[in-house]
């Protein structure tokens, strides 16, 4: 029987530690609250919303590390948190329901509004609860709002101890908690500025309406947590019609207290005034759609595992707009070395620059970007500028029109595409091996035929001079080489063997004046092109071929410009089209180079004639006159 009995001792002794054990870490954990404001989107995607961590006993628990706070948006965690303590203040809004129950006395005569003011002014004269401007004050009664958002307790304090109360039972309770609800509803002076309404009324009856979703629903929208504060014997918190005031303070995040005389509301007080600390946090959203989003936050830790309340918050969300600034129509690629390849003809590169808006006035990063050409990315940098792109262009070897476009993604994923912009890419290349020459052709050939011709005419010459001296018995002399007249046009300088027929002098940037270039041949060709003439003129402002210089006829010469860029002038005035005749000591400009052009033999200066007129018409004039 012992046995049974000691065995039965074990069983229980057993039992009772497994019980231990598995009801001791649920005991050890502290139970906490979390309770979060309305999020502020005007940095999105940052966002910003205060957190209150308190206890089982309303007070609140500092110095929890960041990596106890997560964020769930949308039941997603992200981990970008960035958690502060700072001070807010708080919102304290008294409202005192001045009924006939609290003109009730007790055994020294005392009203029990008298009780509940006397404590009330106990708690504005806390050290903590009379520093100025941190806290947002409201007192309300039965008689109306008294004080509002006030910064100072010395307002209250002076407000309630002059309050005389009527005691009538004018308005209901729970009506009164509605309204002065009313106040919790403007723009706290502080960011994340928690709200605490301290409601002070003898039992309520139950209305037959049940307000009660109503209020819990307006106080959690502005995130107003209520304390109901019931004066009377300690029954009463037992009684039925407490149970509505329990409800309002557990959906609330508040708790129902029985009001006592001998701690006065110091406790209440002090859970409040901590509260004035809360843990600011930030994080990164990633709502990427336009619309309401929520937002949790967990608060885990040693022993601590609580989850917050919910709040929404909404939020316009747009891709990204994207633009070319100034992007060119037009890319003309070419060069007057014949040498270079055609990848290396310049310009090789273009510069293209974007300017990306948010339409939805929430500026964020650009995490990516493409360049497009002809639907083909050519360039995708992986780091910044993601607005800046650099435009290959030595593999476009000939004139073609391309298509231009780009992407860019945001910090949300979100993409946008610019318009598609058309440039033409112009590849001008310079003459090479004869068709260099091609611009000269005519003038080579010309030249060849009169050279040709002159030789001709000198073998037939030389042919008929030997026929007479053999005719006449003469013996004839070696005959001395003949030189033709006409040689190839050009600009040769000044040679003993050679006539000038005119004189091209250059003229230094000094005015001085330099070795004279003569004059031969019927057709001058003025350039920097060594293969058009044999003086080529060696400056940027002279193209290949400017100008020509053409003998008339008359023994005039005519200058004519060759469509060049900085053209063609003579005594400083542009040479037209159709040419121009120069005279002697005219100033001529080819481009920026200058010369004097001159004749062997200046001509006579022109006589000026004066004759008298007559009243009569003109007669014919005489033979001695017209020789006059």
């Amino acid at each position: 029987m012992f046995g049974k009995l000691r065995a039965r001792w074990r069983f229980l002794t057993w039992l009772l530690l497994a019980a231990w054990f598995i009801i001791y870490p649920a005991a050890a954990q502290v139970q906490v609250t979390v309770r979060i404001s309305p999020p502020t989107t005007d940095q999105f995607p940052k966002v910003t919303l205060f957190v209150a961590v308190v206890d089982s006993t309303g007070r609140y628990i500092s110095g929890l590390p960041p990596s106890s706070f997560s964020v769930l948006e949308d039941e997603s965690p992200l981990s970008d948190v960035t958690i502060l303590e700072k001070q807010v203040g708080t919102r304290q809004v008294y409202v005192i329901n001045t009924t006939s129950e609290l003109r009730l006395r007790d055994a020294h005569g005392r009203t029990r509004f008298d009780l509940i003011r006397q404590a009330l002014l106990d708690w504005w004269q806390l050290p903590t609860a009379i520093l100025y401007g941190i806290d947002d004050l409201s007192l309300v009664t039965a008689e109306g709002a008294l004080v509002t958002h006030s910064k100072s307790t010395a307002d209250l304090a002076s407000t309630l101890d002059h309050l005389t109360p009527t005691f009538e039972d004018n308005i209901s309770g729970y009506d009164l908690l509605l309204r002065s609800l009313d106040f919790t509803t403007d723009p706290t002076p502080i960011p994340g500025m928690p709200t605490h309404l301290i409601f002070i009324t003898s039992l309520l009856l139950t209305p037959r309406d049940l307000p009660i979703a109503n209020i819990i629903t307006r106080a959690n929208d502005t995130g107003t947590v209520l304390y109901p504060v019931l004066v009377g014997p300690p029954e009463v918190i037992e009684q039925p019609e407490a149970e509505p005031l329990r409800q309002l303070a557990e959906a609330t995040g508040g708790q129902l207290l029985l009001f006592d005389l001998s701690q006065g509301l110091n406790h209440l007080a002090d859970q409040i005034l901590a509260q004035r600390t809360q843990y600011q946090l930030t994080y990164t959203s990633c709502a990427a759609t336009s619309g309401t989003h929520q937002v949790q936050i967990r608060v885990t830790g040693d022993e601590l595992d609580a989850l917050s309340n919910s709040q929404n918050f909404e939020v316009d969300v747009r891709p990204p707009e994207v633009t070319f600034i100034q992007p060119p129509d037009e890319i003309v690629r070419q060069t007057d070395d014949p040498t270079l390849t055609l990848a290396d003809i310049p310009p090789t590169s273009q510069t293209i620059r974007l300017l990306i808006t948010f339409p939805d006035k929430h500026p964020r990063a650009i995490t990516s970007s493409q360049f497009i050409v002809d639907g083909a990315v050519l360039a995708q940098p992986t780091e910044t500028p993601f607005d800046l792109f650099e435009w290959d262009l030595s593999g476009y070897l000939e004139t073609e029109t391309h298509t231009i476009q780009v992407i860019v993604e945001d910090s949300l994923g979100l993409e946008g595409l610019s318009i598609a912009h058309s440039v033409e890419i112009k590849v001008l290349t310079p003459p090479r091996g004869l068709a260099a020459l091609k611009p000269a052709l005519g003038s080579i050939l010309a030249a060849f035929a009169v050279i040709i011709a002159g030789v001709i005419l000198a073998v037939v010459l030389i042919s008929m001079g030997r026929q007479r001296l053999a005719s006449a018995g003469i013996p004839s002399q070696a005959p001395n080489r003949a030189k033709s007249p006409l040689k190839r046009a050009g600009l040769r300088r000044r040679t003993d063997n050679l006539v000038a027929e005119a004189y091209l002098i250059p003229i230094d940037a000094h005015g001085a004046e330099l070795e004279a270039v003569p004059l031969t041949g019927t057709d001058f060709i003025l350039g920097s092109d060594p293969s058009l003439t044999p003086y080529p003129l060696d400056d940027p402002s002279v193209d290949a071929m400017h100008a020509r210089l053409t003998r008339q006829a008359a023994g005039g010469y005519l200058l004519r410009d060759q469509g060049s860029v900085a053209g063609t002038w003579v005594n400083y005035e542009l040479v037209p089209i159709e040419g121009r005749k120069l005279r002697h000591g005219d100033l001529v400009h080819i481009g920026r180079e200058a010369f004097r052009f001159r004749l062997p033999t200046p001509p006579p200066p022109p006589e000026v004639r004066i004759q008298p007129a007559n009243d009569a018409q003109p007669s014919t004039p005489t033979n001695q006159e017209s020789a006059t």
